[in-house]
């Protein structure tokens, strides 16, 4: 992989400001929530009824404005974490990208890898949700099929799962979180550090285990061939496999 110049320290501080900017923004869509809804929501919605919160917009006649704006800010909220890699990586030491892990790799081998990644994921995801269901658990997606009713609000998903959140998740948990712990702890800590800061990112409560082991799999994947490429191509295939099944 290469020499990382930045230290765990820079890592501590990068995660603290991708928190700090990801407080930034959700303060702000907060306020541009209330100035577009011009009245209150209703105090029985919980704070996680997103579904009974996107109906409430529907009927102030705001949902498309909304979406528009959640669809902004989430890009903002990825932005953050490529922001966050460049500035160590390339302000401060001057490394360039293929210390972040943009680096060619060998086709055939990185596919059928990738390929691999991908298949025990969803293999993952699909025995965990039989286990909850053999449970009697209720775990309903964060993902409301109401989002999904609408063009607009599925080509938000799309765009998001498919192209930036790859793109971006890899850069900052693989490429700059996973490299600069591993150079200080090693392999195994560094997998299972950026795995579980990978899982808590997406907060899905209900989801937490197979999302850090995708996250273990995919570190796993930039161990094996040495470039974030593979990692963003598994990212993004299992996003959409992922995004069909449970549309």
């Amino acid at each position: 992989m290469g020499e990382i110049p930045w230290t765990v320290g820079d890592v501590v501080k990068g995660i603290g400001l991708v928190i700090g900017l990801s407080l930034v923004i959700a303060f702000g869509v907060g306020i541009v929530t209330v100035l577009i809804i011009g009245a209150d929501v209703p105090l029985e919605l919980g704070f996680l009824d997103i579904a009974g919160f996107l109906d409430f917009l529907e009927s102030e006649g705001v949902l498309w404005q909304w979406l528009i704006m959640a669809f902004a800010a989430m890009v903002a909220g990825e932005g953050a974490m490529l922001l966050t890699a460049w500035l160590f990586s390339n302000v401060k030491y001057k490394s360039g990208r293929r210390a972040l892990g943009f680096r060619r790799f060998k086709v055939r081998s990185g596919l059928i890898l990738a390929a691999v990644v991908v298949g025990v994921g969803l293999l993952i995801n699909f025995l965990y949700d039989l286990l909850l269901a053999s449970l009697e658990v209720d775990y309903s997606s964060f993902l409301p099929p109401e989002i999904t009713e609408t063009g607009l609000g599925l080509a938000i998903i799309v765009v998001l799962a498919v192209v930036v959140a790859p793109i971006a998740e890899e850069t900052l948990f693989r490429g700059f979180i996973f490299a600069g712990v591993r150079n200080r702890y090693g392999y195994s800590w560094a997998a299972v550090l950026s795995a579980m800061l990978f899982s808590f990112a997406h907060l899905q409560p209900g989801a937490l285990l197979p999302i850090f082991i995708v996250g273990l799999l995919l570190a796993w994947l930039y161990m094996r061939t040495g470039s974030i490429w593979t990692c963003i191509l598994a990212h993004c295939a299992y996003n959409s496999l992922a995004l069909l099944f449970m549309i």
